[in-house]
């Protein structure tokens, strides 16, 4: 149970007097009077809005690094499969639909050797910045299946797409 100090009239004015504002003000000449309170409070208020305004920049900052890792990553993706969607193309012959290839991997791999570059130099593009793209393919001597492995790089993030497959140029190729 609450009790109240004064008479009803007591309490009508003191109402009466934070409803006109005689209440803040008599609250304000407290904080005048008190200058070290007034300094502590406003300086805490200050030190609360800094912080925030810190941690909000940097949240943002830590999202949009994330943003652009998430952009080059998918750029890189786009163009390792780009690449070695058209190479593949041109090893299973699906766009003549023949059995024969359009190109022969041994050809890409030097004698004495069990590997080499389709693509010879690295590609780079004008639109992605720091991108390159390769293309190279390997022979297993046991088996004499072929790996055809493109390496993609976008903004210092890399994907790499390995494909392999059986066969020869002449037979036709399959993926394993």
């Amino acid at each position: 149970m609450v009790k109240y100090r004064g008479s009803k009239a007591d309490i009508y004015c003191k109402s009466m007097a934070f409803a006109s504002g005689e209440l803040m003000r008599e609250r304000v000449s407290l904080f005048k009077s008190n200058r070290g309170a007034s300094l502590v409070l406003v300086s805490a208020f200050c030190v609360i809005i800094i912080g925030i305004a810190i941690t909000l920049t940097v949240i943002s900052s830590l999202l949009l690094s994330k943003a652009g890792s998430v952009k080059s990553q998918g750029q890189a993706c786009e163009l390792a499969t780009s690449l070695s969607s058209r190479i593949e193309e041109l090893i299973l012959n699906e766009s003549s639909g023949g059995k024969k290839s359009c190109i022969d991997l041994d050809a890409f791999i030097p004698l004495g050797n069990n590997e080499g570059d389709i693509i010879p130099t690295t590609y780079g593009f004008d639109s992605i910045p720091d991108s390159s793209v390769t293309a190279h393919v390997s022979r297993d001597a046991s088996d004499g299946h072929y790996t055809l492995t493109v390496t993609a790089t976008a903004a210092r993030e890399t994907y790499i797409k390995t494909t392999e497959y059986t066969g020869s140029a002449s037979s036709g190729y399959s993926r394993k």
